[in-house]
């Protein structure tokens, strides 16, 4: 029997057995296999099977699946390479659609479980370069430097990171320092950034900062060179390379050359004596003010903006307004498991039910109730409620056309499923699980 294992950004997998004869992929409700990344389009992709009639000497007929782009934003890449048409799959092949690795498996070929042989292959088979892309250690990949996308291994335990020749990673650009900043390796693909007295300083996601945590996806940067973190077995997309861009030295330095010889000695030296005088005084009466000014850009990074927003609104009685704040926050984020958050999430899974019990129309009712019953950051016996409901509605109120749909037939159980929550088999009942990230494009 075929399957499918996908895996999300956080290294979560899910495995899917291949029943169907076709299958939908894509964030909007409804799909057979939902993916809820932002990257992943509404309509995204769609897999179905197809059988190959033997050769001419009367071999065996067998099964293979199909795998089509359906015009989505980011694209659909096989062991890879971009997909521009209908492409055949085989044992072994590995999709990537957003942040998401699918690995299609013929369990008739396979001798262990998943978790080694996803980078085993069989010599000269035509999945060889999918077990080299999954076999990737986690790296840096350059977006805008001297050498754009140059890909830097982090398989050190403490690497260092400047314009110096010795640097495990030698960045020749004059925005770095000679010794930059180091990287530790903390294990489970987390690593600790720590700047090393930088002129340029280290800026993680946006925010500056002296160390810190970095995971798959963040952007580093470091003065004007950028990087990526890619994880492990993860693969850098085209799609992302939009803005790797080859920058030369600092002009900066260029012009105050030019400017010094092409201007009198004595109006120079005036100049910079009175600027010196000026920062001086500065630095002596403001010291507090720069400090505190650093700190709060620190602080106020994108998810906490979104967290203290949320909050306010929530304050304000706006609860579904909140929850939408609360659905832009990073999954990793710490701020996912502070008791407001769950105050604001639980408190917007009670309006939600309370309003699908007053809704007439079915339809909105049972889309209310899916709603709850798939946002996992709501506590689990709302969840379980607005699910008991939903099947309650069901049993008396059946999907209207879900026997004209090859889409809409009871999909069968995973016969072993790990524990990624962002991936839904969709059948009758509705998704049976589901994560807050995800929204319209």
């Amino acid at each position: 029997m075929w399957k499918l294992v996908i895996e999300d950004d956080e290294g979560k997998r899910t495995v899917v057995p291949l029943t169907r004869e076709r299958y939908s992929l894509g964030r909007k409700d409804g799909n057979t296999i939902r993916l809820t990344e932002r990257n992943v389009s509404r309509d995204h992709a769609r897999l179905h099977k197809r059988a190959i009639v033997g050769n001419s000497s009367g071999g065996a007929e067998r099964t293979t699946f199909v795998i089509e782009d359906l015009a989505s934003y980011n694209g659909v890449y096989v062991n890879g390479l971009r997909l521009t048409h209908a492409q055949d799959l085989v044992h072994g092949d590995l999709l990537q659609i957003g942040d998401y690795r699918l690995v299609l498996q013929d369990e008739s070929l396979m001798d262990v479980e998943f978790g080694t042989d996803a980078k085993q292959t069989v010599p000269n088979s035509p999945n060889a370069r999918a077990a080299a892309l999954l076999d990737r250690p986690n790296r840096l990949v350059m977006l805008a430097g001297p050498t754009p996308a140059a890909e830097f291994p982090l398989d050190c335990d403490r690497m260092t990171i400047g314009r110096a020749e010795e640097a495990n990673v030698s960045i020749n650009h004059n925005s770095v320092s000679r010794l930059h900043c180091e990287v530790h390796a903390l294990g489970d693909g987390r690593f600790e950034i720590v700047d090393k007295g930088s002129s340029n300083g280290v800026r993680v996601n946006g925010a500056e900062l002296r160390r810190g945590i970095v995971e798959p996806g963040d952007v580093i940067e470091l003065g004007d060179v950028k990087f990526k973190f890619v994880g492990a077995g993860q693969i850098f997309l085209a799609s992302e390379n939009q803005q790797l861009e080859m920058i030369s030295d600092r002009s900066v330095p260029r012009l105050a050359r030019g400017l010094v010889g092409s201007l009198a000695l004595p109006l120079v030296t005036f100049t910079l004596v009175v600027l010196a005088g000026v920062l001086g005084v500065w630095v002596c009466v403001r010291p507090r003010t720069t400090v505190a000014s650093t700190s709060s850009t620190t602080v106020l990074s994108p998810d906490r903006a979104s967290f203290e927003h949320a909050n306010e609104l929530a304050s304000e009685g706006q609860i579904d307004a909140a929850h939408e704040m609360l659905t832009t926050i990073s999954s990793h984020s710490y701020l996912r498991t502070t008791p407001e958050f769950s105050d604001i999430e639980n408190r917007w899974a009670d309006e939600m039910l309370v309003r699908a019990d007053g809704l007439v129309d079915v339809a909105a009712k049972r889309a209310t109730y899916q709603t709850v019953a798939t946002t996992v950051s709501v506590d689990p016996n709302r969840r379980k409620e607005a699910a008991d409901k939903l099947q309650a509605l069901d049993s008396v109120s059946p999907t209207v056309g879900s026997a004209k749909s090859p889409w809409a037939t009871p999909m069968e159980q995973p016969s072993h499923s790990t524990t990624g929550q962002k991936i839904i088999p969709v059948g009758p009942e509705g998704p049976k699980r589901d994560t807050t990230r995800s929204h319209n494009r």
